[in-house]
Formats: structure tokens, C-alpha cells, sequence
């Protein structure tokens, strides 16, 4: 009973946050030296460009995080007295 209860707030305030941090650091880690090639050729749109490389990596982050999270969620099954 507990088990569960501690699991789910261990991934809710532990790994979550912990697995999104790792993926938006390697994504920018592999897309921060592609950037300049990248923003020579915008010449006018680096800014954008470049808020929207790191906006889009991090909701890459969060949606993989959730998906990892979701399936170490634990399921309790109803008790039948």
C-alpha cells in the first residue's frame, strides 16, 4: 500500500524532473554546434531560430520524460473483500 504511494511521489518529484533535465541537455548538447551553420544561412531569423531550438527541445524533454514516467507509474489493483 505504501510502496505505491511512495513510488509515485519518488517518480513525481525524482525522475521526472530529473530525466527532463538529461534530455534537454543532450538535445542541445547535439543541436548547439549545428546551430550556427544553422543561423548563418537565416541571417535575420537567428533569434527565432534559436528560442525555438531550445523551446522545441524542451517539449521534447517533458513529452519523453512522461512517457518513461508513465510506464514506471505502479498500478494497484482494487481489492475485492
Amino acid at each position: 500500500m505504501y510502496g505505491a504511494i511512495v513510488a509515485k511521489i519518488v517518480i513525481a518529484l525524482l525522475v521526472f524532473p530529473v530525466l527532463v533535465h538529461a534530455i534537454f541537455t543532450a538535445l542541445t548538447m547535439i543541436m548547439g554546434p549545428m546551430l550556427p551553420t544553422i543561423l548563418a544561412t537565416a541571417q535575420n531569423w537567428s533569434e527565432i531560430l534559436r528560442k525555438g531550438l531550445i523551446g522545441a527541445s524542451f517539449l521534447i524533454a517533458v513529452r519523453s520524460s512522461f512517457g518513461v514516467c508513465r510506464r514506471l507509474w505502479p498500478v494497484t489493483q482494487p481489492q475485492t473483500n
